[in-house]
């Protein structure tokens, strides 16, 4: 959904049931009564309106002042943040209360179509001027004038008292719908995840042999190394194996950083005999957030990222940098950066900005990452990309500090 701001009045408030209200209520009061948006601009049809009203906005002229008279009394009540009585541009005594929903003005509901007795009479109203403004027969204006109520001041407190009530029902009626709204997207967004986390389940059991053939294999092969005096082969193949055994065997939604950092160092580990010595790389993570809590598998993904698509094509002097600091007292910075090719503005802008990517074929496990931290801990958290082409990229992870 949008932003609110970029919301129509008809976005998220059902005009035709606004309607039935307003004309069920028509008949129980006899207060006149409109309900115009931001621009005073009827949003359903006007009740119990004086003949006298009526009249005036049968002139063109006479309509398009009514609308802009609407429209400043409706803002100046928002303002105030409560109902105000004015007088129109006739010269009636007219009500304006505002309709707000989560602080945002929607419009205003107005009525009153008045004259204040003790203060005016019917002889205060300039007909003559009126007549001759909107082109309206003057006699017409006279007969419709003498239809005009004049009330006491107690009485007029009705008139506000019953447009304040219908604009706070109003107000209501549109933050039903937008708590209706947000729990059908939250509930959206759960099912996609539901069915994310099944998709990456299947592949995982698709994936899988038996654990204890491949460990046992893996330490069989490293006893070889080790008796024909091929340290390194034996190294990797520890990694290798302790890594695989993470990957599979760890249950733990939220290991420590401490754990997941020791798993990517393997994975590194391994990763630079590949590449022989085009590529290095450096960790530097803070030693109060060794104990801090991480959703699984959030930081090998990135680190896999910035080998394959940053440094793989690197002849030499490629190096990966990981670091992690406290961001405030309460959140905590992981930066994974490359001095690879770097991104594209374009795509940049694309993977900062974008919702969602699954059309583009850009970004998806930047994309599913960032999700996945904004489902666990809300908007405020998640990935931030920075990247020059040909200087390197760095991915910023931001996420509470849990214990």
């Amino acid at each position: 959904m949008n932003s609110l701001k970029d919301l129509k009045f008809s976005d998220i408030i059902d005009i035709n049931t606004l309607k039935d209200i307003q004309d069920k209520l028509a008949k129980i009061v006899v207060f006149s009564a409109i309900t115009v948006d931001i621009h005073g601009i009827p949003v359903c049809n006007e009740n119990n309106f004086t003949p006298f009203c009526k009249l005036i906005r049968s002139s063109p002229k006479g309509c398009k002042n009514c609308i802009s008279c609407d429209s400043q009394a409706g803002f100046l009540a928002m303002q105030a943040k409560k109902p105000r009585v004015y007088t129109c541009h006739t010269g009636l005594i007219d009500c304006a209360a505002p309709i707000i929903v989560n602080d945002v003005y929607l419009g205003s509901v107005l009525g009153g179509q008045v004259l204040l007795k003790g203060q005016q009479t019917r002889d205060t109203l300039d007909l003559k001027r009126i007549s001759e403004e909107y082109e309206i027969p003057l006699e017409k204006l006279k007969e419709a004038a003498e239809l005009i109520e004049i009330v006491e001041s107690d009485y007029l407190q009705n008139y506000v008292e019953f447009y304040n009530f219908l604009a706070n029902y109003i107000a209501q009626m549109g933050l039903h719908t937008l708590t209706q709204e947000k729990l059908l997207k939250e509930s959206e967004e759960k099912i996609k995840l539901e069915q994310h986390a099944k998709k990456m389940q299947l592949k995982t059991i698709q994936a899988q042999i038996n654990p204890h053939f491949l460990f046992n294999t893996l330490n069989t092969i490293a006893r070889m190394a080790l008796v024909e005096d091929a340290p390194t082969t034996e190294e990797l193949i520890y990694n290798l194996s302790d890594l695989l055994r993470y990957n599979l065997r760890n249950s733990e939604e939220f290991p420590k950083l401490e754990a997941e950092i020791a798993n990517i160092k393997r994975y590194l580990f391994i990763q630079t005999l590949r590449y022989s010595d085009r590529i290095t790389y450096e960790i530097n993570i803070e030693e109060s957030l060794n104990e801090c809590r991480i959703p699984t598998m959030i930081l090998q993904p990135l680190v896999e990222n910035s080998l394959v698509h940053g440094l793989e094509t690197k002849k030499e002097g490629g190096k990966i940098t990981i670091k992690g600091s406290s961001n405030s007292k309460k959140d905590m910075l992981i930066e994974i950066s490359d001095n690879g090719k770097g991104i594209h503005s374009s795509i940049l802008n694309l993977l900062n900005n974008v919702k969602d990517l699954s059309d583009s074929g850009l970004g998806i496990g930047l994309q599913n990452t960032d999700s996945r931290l904004k489902h666990y801990f809300g908007k405020d958290y998640g990935l931030k990309i920075e990247s020059e082409p040909g200087v390197g990229t760095k991915v910023c992870v931001c996420i509470p500090k849990l214990k």
